[in-house]
């Protein structure tokens, strides 16, 4: 019999990992176990990949993003070359669903391989395998649970669940509005309760909710838009979040808490950021914060966030109604200069937010300022042509090169190794003893306890050395190399962490992210 082998690809491997890859137990509950057996689960951030596992005749399964691509054909040609089928899916592959196949792959997935996976597996065996797979946008409804049977919670701290997917936000530096579309789908209550139940079965008390956007229908988001059509069908969204809430609340152990990915429009809507506190209990949330300035949300065609010190009133009303905040922020935006990020790191710093991370602006595929940066590079030579930006795309297929974070764009108001700089002072200034020990004597970790407070310190530590240069990437896999003091760091702050956040510091702290 054939065996599918699921490979989640990483540029480094560490031999732990913070989240779980969700697609990976999604895909497993997609394969049909009556016709290839259960999936082998492969994630390369707890093991690289052996190619001696495949044999003539298996299926592999990729699933890629632009960060990790390079990981992702390195394991495609390793496969082949032991006479594997070979099948890529995946954000990136969705954008561009040709790359994959000139690299080799078999057929590639697109869109939400939930849906279509079971096809492919079921034509491979009988022989008539398709190139392509549209998996499109599924529903709410058809989206899969994820089969948590074939995990093992002992490598994993946090497991990760999706309870809507979608945003409808059109940030122009943003791909998910592009590949999950604008309009939210609500995943079913039972299936997520389910989920949610089953990880705590297996030892789990916090869990990520991996939705592009946790709020997509508060109060504030509703009234700014235009279309009354869409107001409605918000105000419908926001009604069914709120139901699910409420049924969440009573079939969930209390202890349960959560981490996840929300905008700042949650402070518009009392009633919806007190309900995300206390019926789902988050605990923290990635929020994206992009900038300070008005220039520099204009040019991220995101103009509703707040600016200046209303965005840093924000982060506190937030964080004073429980929620821990990982501000996320971009260096080297088109309006950035040395005057602008000095600004912003003074902001960062009288924001008072748990954690923060200090990304590099990147026009990723499927954005639409990477659209118009390749129109724009295509067309410089024509007479008269003004072009959209004055940022320039270095390489259109950058992520086929091994290269520096800072060296994808050609910056008009700051060279390379000044935007590199700038980014450092950034992590330095934020993560620095001093100022770490700082935020626990005033704020939200002021009013956390001594163990707290030391669980604290070490996250910070090694949150800065994960991520300190680059952040977070959506995807989870874009990581850099870690040295051996960085790892034991990061070791004894996982350790820590979770030695006492199963019991008394519970919900005290929002976990590491990863």
């Amino acid at each position: 019999m054939a065996k599918v082998i699921l490979v989640n690809p990483a540029n480094t491997t560490m031999g732990y990992s913070i989240i779980t890859p969700r697609w990976l137990f999604v895909i497993a509950q997609a394969t049909p176990v009556e016709l290839v057996g259960d999936p082998i689960i492969v994630d390369e951030s707890l093991k690289k990949f052996d190619p001696e596992v495949v044999e003539p005749g298996d299926i592999v399964g990729i699933g890629i993003s632009t960060g990790n691509c390079l990981a992702g054909y390195r394991v495609l040609r390793e496969a082949k070359l032991k006479g594997a089928t070979v099948l890529v899916g995946g954000i990136h592959p969705t954008i561009f669903p040709d790359e994959p196949l000139e690299m080799g792959a078999d057929a590639v997935v697109t869109g939400n391989g939930d849906i279509v996976w079971s096809r492919a597996i079921r034509d491979v065996l009988e022989g008539r395998l398709q190139r392509r797979y549209a998996g499109g946008r599924a529903s709410g409804e058809e989206l899969l649970k994820a089969r948590w049977d074939v995990l093992d919670p002992r490598q994993y701290m946090f497991a990760s669940i999706q309870t809507v997917a979608g945003c409808p936000e059109n940030c122009s530096f943003c791909s998910v509005w592009v590949t999950e579309g604008r309009r939210p789908r609500q995943r079913l209550t039972e299936k997520i309760i389910e989920e949610v139940n089953e990880l705590y079965s297996l030892g789990f008390r916090y869990i990520i909710f991996a939705d592009d956007n946790f709020n997509p229908g508060t109060l504030g988001r509703i009234a700014r838009e235009p279309s009354p059509s869409i107001r409605r069908e918000l105000a419908r969204i926001r009604e069914d979040r709120l139901k699910f809430f409420e049924e969440y609340d009573r079939s969930v152990p209390k202890n349960m808490q959560a981490f996840t990915q929300m905008t700042t429009e949650i402070a518009s809507d009392p009633e919806y950021l007190a309900a995300a506190y206390q019926k789902m209990r988050i605990r923290a949330a990635l929020i994206g914060i992009e900038s300070f300035s008005e220039e520099g949300l204009r040019s991220a065609n995101k103009r509703w966030n707040p600016t200046g010190q209303r965005m840093v009133e924000t982060i506190q009303q937030i964080q004073d109604a429980g929620i821990s905040v990982l501000s996320s922020i971009i260096c080297g935006l088109e309006t950035d200069t040395t005057r602008t990020l000095d600004n912003m790191r003074k902001f960062a710093l009288e924001s008072g937010s748990v954690l923060a991370q200090f990304t590099f602006y990147h026009p990723y595929p499927g954005t639409k300022d990477f659209y118009e940066m390749v129109a724009d590079n295509k067309k410089l030579e024509t007479p008269g042509f003004v072009p959209k930006h004055q940022l320039r795309l270095r390489d259109e297929r950058f992520w086929l090169k091994s290269i520096n974070e800072a060296d994808v764009i050609e910056h008009p108001h700051l060279g390379r190794d000044e935007l590199l700089a700038e980014n450092r002072k950034c992590w330095d200034a934020f993560y620095s003893i001093e100022e770490v020990i700082r935020r626990t004597r005033r704020g939200r970790p002021g009013r956390w306890p001594l163990k707290a407070k030391l669980v604290y310190l070490l996250m910070c530590l090694a949150f800065n050395r994960i991520y300190g240069g680059q952040g977070m990437a959506a995807d989870g896999v874009k990581r850099k190399k870690l040295g051996r003091l960085t790892r034991s760091i990061i070791k004894i702050g996982v350790a820590t962490f979770n030695y006492f956040y199963r019991s008394e510091l519970s919900g005290l702290v929002g976990p590491p992210v990863g």
